[in-house]
Parts: structure tokens; C-alpha cells; sequence
């Protein structure tokens, strides 16, 4: 079912306190959308849709809260999936994950790996440097990372639920990367990178339309856009917007636990 939840956005002047619990209509995607049955390629969806889709896939991990079992056996899942999901891109193996628990109240980091709360801010994580005209990339994503330059960069992040049962506390709202508006974009440092570079946080619009996965559970796995470095129209990266937000009357459900890994793929 659709909710009516709250989300927290950026000022919505250039200078000013965030806007926090706006109203926003929160539309079921399962309903929707549905779920993708088997990975396949879904480079358009991605990269010129809405930036985001929800697929059946299993993972062999048994504790999602041991990092080393993570690391040995959901990273080389999650890499065969994102190839899957974009073949035209090579994705290199990573090394490092998030989980995510309601009992952390801060972001904190222990042998590479990142922990902490569930995300109540609009944003996304990956940005450009841009110039005050919000139109012009001074300095790219990759140039700051010291990533390989010269060839078009795109970045996903595949989230998932890892409760024994179906979500029901804090599911992670996407916003349709098509209804964002370039000119309400906000483009700062992200607080939480070990290496500073810049995040996309947004002011809030009615034109904007947000989604969540109802119940998911942990053979799903929600995948979305985070970064662009030359979008087929040609302007400015639309980032899939997300945040966590909460269900009215859930208050004393099942907490929410979750992982994400991130990826960078190249044209080869």
C-alpha cells in the first residue's frame, strides 16, 4: 500500500535550516513496478528511467552480520549482478560494504568496513564539483577519487534487507530520478566519506515522486543509481534521490538491519 510519510530535504533557499518532515506521498513500487524474476540488462532502466528496480536474488550468506562471511561471499554475488544488470560497463570487485543497524547512532567505521544508523536525509552519495551556475562541472567524481578519467563512469548500490523476516520498519523511499529537477539540487560535502567529495542533497517539490518496495525481504535485492559522469541527455546527472523513512504505526516492529554494497563500472 502507499503511506503518507515524512522526508527531511535541504533549506529551500540557498541558505537556511533544512526542511524537515515535509508531507510526501511514499507510492508502493512493488505494486507498481513488481519485481525483475532474473537479473538481466537494465542499462536503460538505470542510466535514462527511473534509476531504480527491485530483483530476485539470492544470497548464500548466512550472517549478514559477520563482515568477513560479507566480504568472502556476497561481494562477488553483488559484482555478478551488477554485470548482469549493466553488461555494457566493467565493474571491478570491491572491498568494503555498509550495515546498517537501528542501534547505531552515528557513523563509524571498523577494519574498512562502514556502520551506523539507517539514513533519515535526503541525498544521494555521489556528486560533481559544479560551478554557482549549477550547470557547469568544475571537477568530476572520478578526478576527485583519482579514478580513471576519460571514459564514462556510472555507480549502483545494491541494498538490501537482511532480517529473517520482511521488512517492516524503515524501508529505504527512491525517488524516480526523471522527476527530479536540476534546480533543486544541493551540492555538499558528504559527511561521512573517509576521503572528502561532494554528495547531492535537494530541496523539496511536489513534482518529485518517491517509492519504496512494501515487505521486502532478504532474497531481494532493491539496486539504484548513484552516479552518472556522462548522461545520455547530456546535462547534469539526476541522482536516485533516497532516504530512509518511516511507516506510521510501526513504531514497535522488527527493527531494521540492512547491507549495501557500492559499485563504479567504465565503459570498457
Amino acid at each position: 500500500m502507499n503511506f503518507d510519510g515524512h522526508l527531511n530535504f535541504s533549506s529551500p533557499e540557498k541558505v537556511g535550516p533544512p526542511q524537515m518532515h515535509v508531507p510526501t506521498v511514499i507510492h508502493n513500487a512493488r505494486e507498481r513496478y513488481g519485481v525483475v524474476a532474473d537479473a538481466d540488462d537494465a542499462t536503460e532502466l538505470l542510466l535514462n528511467g527511473a534509476g531504480f528496480l527491485l530483483v530476485h536474488a539470492p544470497s548464500l550468506v548466512e550472517n549478514w552480520a559477520d563482515a568477513k562471511e560479507v566480504a568472502r561471499v556476497h561481494y562477488d554475488e553483488a559484482l555478478e549482478l551488477s554485470r548482469k544488470l549493466l553488461p555494457g560497463f566493467d565493474f571491478s570487485p570491491i572491498t568494503s560494504h555498509t550495515f546498517r543497524e537501528e542501534k547505531y547512532k552515528e557513523h563509524f567505521w571498523v577494519d574498512g568496513i562502514q556502520y551506523g544508523p539507517a539514513a533519515e536525509f535526503v541525498h544521494n552519495d555521489y556528486a560533481d564539483f559544479v560551478a554557482a551556475d549549477g550547470r557547469t562541472v568544475e571537477k568530476t567524481f572520478p578526478e576527485v577519487m583519482g579514478m580513471p578519467t576519460g571514459k564514462r563512469t556510472v555507480g549502483i548500490n545494491i541494498w538490501r534487507s537482511v532480517t529473517d523476516t520482511p521488512l517492516e520498519r524503515f524501508p529505504l523511499a527512491v525517488c524516480d530520478r526523471t522527476t527530479v529537477d536540476l534546480d533543486d539540487l544541493v551540492y555538499e560535502l558528504n559527511p561521512n566519506a573517509p576521503k572528502p567529495f561532494n554528495a547531492h542533497y535537494c530541496r523539496a517539490n511536489q513534482g518529485q515522486n518517491w517509492n519504496y518496495y512494501s515487505d521486502m525481504t532478504k532474497d531481494e535485492a532493491l539496486v539504484f543509481t548513484t552516479y552518472d559522469s556522462a548522461p545520455d541527455d547530456g546535462l547534469l546527472f539526476r541522482p536516485t534521490l533516497h532516504t530512509a523513512v518511516a511507516i506510521p504505526g510501526t513504531e514497535k516492529n522488527m527493527p531494521r538491519v540492512s547491507v549495501e554494497v557500492r559499485f563504479f563500472g567504465r565503459v570498457p
